[in-house]
Formats: C-alpha cells, structure tokens, sequence
C-alpha cells in the first residue's frame, strides 16, 4: 500500500489535467485570444515568404537571418519562410522575417 504523501502529488497532477481537459476548449473559443501569428492578406504585406529561415525541428519555431541562433539550433533544416508557415512552423521572435 502507497503511502499517503506519494498519493498527494499523483492526485494534484490527475487534477491539473481534468482543470485542463475542462478549461481548454472553453478558452479556445473565447474571441480574441489568438495563439499563432496571423498574415493579412492585404497587398501591403511586406514580408518575402520565398525568404530562407533556419528552422527547429523539435521546437516548432523558426529563426530569420538576422537572430543568433540562425543554424545553431539542432536538429534543423532550411525552408523558406513560406513553406515553413505552410507546415506548422512559427517565428520564434514573434514576427515574420522581412
């Protein structure tokens, strides 16, 4: 038989993950919380999607020229910024690379 302080952190996680199982899809439908960057389709849009970025395959971001971690970041590849926003891949500075 478990002792009662190794059952104590087994049921606050069981309850973490009921809160989340709960409250996720109601916070997802709330208008205005956006988790990903969004692209305006306005001809005005300045960003070169054919440009080359270093992305992070384990991670899910991608880095611009300019950044430091610019093909340091392991296990990587380059994409074009276009087809890394096509396959899931988000800027890690929050911003698209010019």
């Amino acid at each position: 038989m478990a002792s009662r302080s190794a059952t104590v952190p087994v049921v606050v996680v069981v309850l973490l993950l009921v809160a989340l199982a709960v409250f996720a899809p109601i916070l997802a439908k709330r208008p205005g919380l956006t988790w990903l960057p969004t692209l305006s389709a306005n001809p005005k849009n300045t960003h070169n999607m054919a440009v080359r970025v270093w992305v992070n395959r384990r991670s899910g971001f991608y880095y611009c020229r300019a950044s430091k971690f610019y093909g340091k970041m392991h296990p990587g590849v380059l994409l074009r910024q276009g087809s890394a926003l096509g396959r899931g891949y988000r800027p890690a500075e929050g911003s698209l690379c010019p």
